[in-house]
């Protein structure tokens, strides 16, 4: 054997074998963490789903509001026109495609909603694998990591409300590409001077400034961002001066003519200072909670310690990954001066109005770029054995201890979806539940006075057919199938008071023995006409019906208009399956609101 030989020691093997155990454990844990972000895609498309309504939601009524009173030669005008503290040209856009295309039925904006977040998730796992050069289980926990973060369903408004969803991940989006446009620029000069091509990515890049500026009044912090990021890229004078330029512009558009609707907080003394950091905290820490401020206000610190420990080693990491440092660095300030920018005008509130999950995606922005640098940074110093199986350990228990909470918030989507729902029966059949109307706008007679105009344009929850039956003989749009295969009974028959002619309130359960679920709809008839409807799946305590166990949701409201005491109501469920199919539950004598 050659005196250069190298000896192999009992310890060197045993030191190679557990690292190689720890990559098969760090392979393994990364797969499942990505596994955990599919199923929080999928989670936040039922969430989409369960909370869908057609009818407009507050502020989405002013694309029927443009509709009626201004039209096609106003168009202009309105998109620019100020949104409280926002210019909102872009959602606005797609209020008007929606309008336009899709009969202002709201959908068309939802599912625009869970498209920008998987394009948001494709720019970030492409920077981080193109960019970043991140590979294996790293990357697979990074992807997993975005998209957990993007797709939490604790965002639940930005899912179900159409142009709420719309202002508040457009920002992010734009963020993102106008800075990695910065970044491919970047590169393109390094890998051989300034080549023609480069200029088309510094023009995304301004694009998109431009973009979040014009979505959401949070966009203007952009251009700040990609100035100090030119600045440590060390590009040269002319893009800079480029995007200072264009900054000018577009802020100085922005604020052309503008109102402050808002009074910020003085922040005249501590007490107020003080004020602004709890809510600060609470906006970021809320990620984690619902409801309890003080544990939102510790979270919330912990995640700024974090953000120090990070920021303390960013100057070493950023020579060593500068694509990364500046592409998640930029968005985690982006996230973190949105809550800063938001608490003095939002303060007046009380700290619990700082849980509202539409702050949400940026919020979990903040939570998603603080981790992915936090694994860089592990990666950077050599701690890819086990403190990187710490850090995968510790987002998969995140991930398992929000999946914890799951029920609970599809309670509350279920019964926002619900409600919306049950104020679009109201004003389909004429009832005046001023009360239930509230779930759609907080004046109950703005939505009513676009009733007309929905009805004959064939718009919003118009575009259904149940609308159209009422009047219509029950046996010319029915068939009625056995009575044993349903079941259910009338809780509660309420006239509503406050107008003439009267009208009803009904609420049941009712259950579909057939199909095995609750009933898509609640038809009411009088002698034979069909004069009012309903809408199944309000929470009821399980039952029992005919050996079948019921579930929790099998609860229904009803409408009836112009109903007089000598009249009986007929109700029948309507199958789900069987779209001509009803079955009768129930009779009611308004008279004497008895049920028999």
């Amino acid at each position: 054997m050659s005196s250069s030989a190298v000896s192999v020691t009992p310890q060197a093997v045993s030191a190679g074998s557990t690292e190689a155990r720890l990559a098969q454990l760090a392979d393994a844990l990364s797969y499942a963490i990505l596994a955990a972000g599919a199923a929080t895609m999928a989670l936040a498309v039922y969430v989409a789903v369960l909370g869908h309504s057609k009818l407009p939601f507050w502020d989405e009524w002013m694309q029927i509001d443009f509709a009626v009173n201004e039209g096609p030669g106003h168009t202009l005008d309105w998109l620019w026109r100020q949104f409280n503290q926002h210019r909102v040209v872009v959602p606005k856009l797609f209020l008007l495609a929606d309008l336009r295309w899709f009969r202002a039925t709201q959908t068309s904006l939802i599912v625009s909603n869970l498209c920008l977040q998987l394009l948001h998730l494709t720019v970030l796992g492409w920077s981080l694998r193109v960019l970043g050069g991140w590979r294996g289980a790293l990357w697979r926990t990074a992807l997993g990591l975005v998209a957990f973060c993007l797709f939490s369903p604790s965002q639940w408004p930005n899912f179900v409300g159409g142009f709420t969803g719309l202002c508040n991940i457009l920002p992010p989006v734009f963020a993102s590409f106008s800075v990695l446009g910065l970044l491919l620029y970047w590169r393109n000069s390094r890998e051989g001077g300034l080549r023609s091509s480069g200029w088309k990515y510094l023009l995304l890049c301004i694009a998109a400034a431009l973009g979040a500026t014009f979505s959401l009044s949070n966009g203007n912090l952009v251009w700040p961002l990609l100035v100090l990021a030119a600045l440590l890229l060390r590009l040269r004078l002319a893009p800079i001066a480029a995007i200072v330029a264009v900054a000018a512009a577009g802020i100085g558009a922005f604020f052309y003519n503008y109102t402050v609707y808002i009074t910020p907080s003085s922040l005249s003394s501590s007490a107020e200072l003080i004020g602004l950091a709890k809510y600060i905290a609470v906006y970021f820490g809320s990620s984690w909670v619902t409801a309890n401020i003080r544990t939102a206000e510790v979270l919330g610190i912990m995640g700024f310690l974090v953000l120090a420990v990070i920021a303390w080693h960013m100057p070493s990491y950023f020579k060593a990954a500068p694509a990364i440092s500046v592409q998640f660095g930029a968005l985690l300030l982006f996230a973190l001066a949105t809550g800063i920018v938001t608490a003095p005008g939002r303060i007046v509130f009380g700290l619990d109005q700082a849980f509202s999950g539409r702050y949400q995606s940026f919020a979990l922005l903040f939570w998603c770029c603080l981790g992915v640098l936090l694994l860089g940074q592990l990666t950077f110093r050599g701690a890819c054995g086990r403190f990187f199986l710490l850090s995968q350990v510790a987002v998969l228990g995140i991930m398992l201890f929000a999946a914890s909470k799951t029920e609970a918030l599809l309670l509350k989507v279920r019964w926002h979806g619900l409600n919306v729902n049950l104020a679009a029966v109201a004003l389909e059949v004429g009832a005046p539940d001023n009360s239930q109307l509230a779930w759609a706008h907080s004046h109950a007679s703005y939505p009513r006075s676009f009733v007309s105009f929905l009805r004959d344009h064939g718009l919003s929850v118009f575009t259904d057919p149940e609308p159209y039956l009422l009047g219509q003989p029950l046996n010319a749009e029915f068939r009625q199938t056995s009575l044993e295969d349903c079941a259910g009974e009338v809780e509660s028959a309420v006239a509503l008071t406050s107008a003439w002619p009267r009208s009803l309130r009904i609420t049941g359960w009712a259950w579909d023995t057939r199909d095995r679920e609750a009933p898509r709809a609640i038809i009411v008839t009088t002698e034979g006409i069909i004069s009012g409807l309903g809408v199944a799946g309000d929470r009821r305590p399980r039952k029992l019906v005919s050996g079948q166990d019921a579930g929790d949701f099998t609860g229904f409201t009803a409408y009836v208009h112009d109903v007089s005491r000598s009249n009986t109501l007929d109700l029948y469920a309507a199958s789900r399956k069987d779209a001509k199919a009803v079955c009768h539950i129930a009779t009611i004598n308004p008279e004497s609101m008895a049920i028999r």
